[in-house]
């Protein structure tokens, strides 16, 4: 059957055309055929000049990652008539978040400098601890992490790096917790204080994008969750992301439920918060302003209050296993 692709396409020393556009192609595709050998036929067959990239085929190495119908993929294994059949169409754009650099070859520069900002290797122990084994437990506790490939999708699917390019990113932090977590690092509390520090791990917004399109199962969201959990544990608390964890934890302990308002001043301060005025201003006029409340205890509060108690106690256990 043949399907047109759409695809994106770039080409910075065109004067002619030297903003993006989309370019047709119509494919004679087969069963079984995927996105990137789709490309690759276009490239031999109609147009040599398609530039993208390509290595091992094999879901590896990560090189082929591009957008897909408008979610990142990788082209070598994603077939494309289950994909026609789904969405109706095919478009291939390269990974967002990304300056384009050709067609869908991106500028991954960026990307590389966000990992490298991690330390991506194990720092030594001192002579006390130097010697270490690794238990099976503790293997799986970074298993997840390490099954990343660099492919960039969910750095491209992260709504936190497109408001702010200096934000650190999914993949880099899910590397850091690949170190954080291992039992032979030697410097695991100046690592967690870095990674708190502002464009850092407290700045991802949880949207679930990176877990959801990440295509080793890596789920780097969960890796942060982990890198937060390390840092309020090691007493890293000095930063708005630990405040704000610790404001919410409070108020439902408090009174059950959040009190937003109170939260505010909490996170960020007095200081701060005064001047977050004219932004809650604007919140007031699209109805989005949380306004205090003055009685706000739910009923059977000292059920809440056993909750905290129970795994507080229970938190005290684990504790003391690790210990021993």
């Amino acid at each position: 059957m043949k399907i047109k692709f759409n695809i994106r396409r770039f080409n910075p020393d065109d004067s002619k055309l030297n903003e993006p556009y989309f370019q047709a192609y119509d494919v004679e595709v087969t069963e079984g055929m995927t996105v990137l050998e789709a490309l690759l036929k276009i490239n031999e067959e109609q147009d040599p000049t398609l530039a993208f990239r390509k290595s091992c085929r094999s879901a590896i190495c990560g090189s082929c990652a591009m957008k897909v119908n408008g979610f990142s993929k990788l082209t070598c294994s994603l077939q494309v008539i289950p994909e026609y059949k789904k969405k109706g169409r095919m478009v291939i754009e390269p990974l967002a978040n990304h300056k384009q650099v050709k067609d869908l070859v991106v500028d991954l520069n960026p990307f590389w400098k966000k990992i490298e900002k991690v330390t991506p290797y194990l720092t030594p122990m001192d002579k006390e601890h130097e010697e270490r084994s690794v238990s099976e437990e503790d293997e799986k506790t970074i298993d997840q992490s390490q099954r990343c490939i660099m492919c960039g999708c969910c750095n491209s699917e992260c709504n936190a790096l497109e408001i702010d390019s200096k934000f650190i990113a999914p993949a880099a932090l899910a590397k850091a917790w690949r170190f954080v977590g291992d039992v032979r690092e030697g410097d695991k509390k100046k690592r967690l204080e870095r990674l708190s520090e502002e464009h850092g791990m407290w700045d991802c917004v949880r949207c679930i994008h990176c877990t959801q399109y990440c295509p080793k199962d890596v789920a780097p969201l969960k890796q942060i969750e982990m890198l937060r959990s390390s840092a309020m544990k090691a007493g890293i608390l000095d930063n708005p992301g630990a405040k704000h964890v610790e404001a919410m934890a409070d108020s439902v302990r408090r009174v059950g439920r959040l009190d937003e308002a109170a939260m505010t001043f909490k996170t960020l301060g007095f200081l701060r918060s005064i001047g977050m005025i004219p932004f809650g201003l604007k919140m007031e006029l699209h109805g989005k302003m949380p306004l205090p409340i003055l009685f706000p205890k739910i009923e059977k509060i000292e059920e809440v209050k056993k909750i905290y108690e129970e795994a507080a106690k229970q938190g005290t256990e684990q504790e003391k296993k690790k210990e021993e």
